[in-house]
């Protein structure tokens, strides 16, 4: 399993450490996002991102459904322009 950073250029949270849920399925999500969160957290990370995409939104809620279960606070990214950018989570570690 690999985690790809990703540094587009849409909202003031680009440079955090980023999870890239695309093309996963749903009984994926939930080991991919705790061994993220475990990294994350070993190495001291105060935010991350996870990328969800829009889709269907089953990798949206299954997503939302572990960060719930586990009690990370989370938010919808906000982009430059003020608007949410929905397929992405910014979660606060700290």
């Amino acid at each position: 399993m690999s985690f790809r950073a990703k540094n587009k250029g849409g909202g003031k949270s680009s440079s955090l450490p980023t999870l890239d849920l695309h093309g996963y399925k749903k009984d994926k999500v939930f080991d991919a996002i705790d061994s993220f969160l475990v990294k994350a957290t070993r190495n001291g990370k105060a935010r991350v991102r996870i990328m969800t995409g829009k889709g269907k939104g089953v990798v949206a809620a299954e997503a939302k459904r572990y960060l719930k279960a586990g009690g990370y606070p989370f938010q919808i990214e906000k982009m430059e322009n003020g608007k949410n950018n929905d397929g992405v989570l910014v979660i606060i570690l700290d």
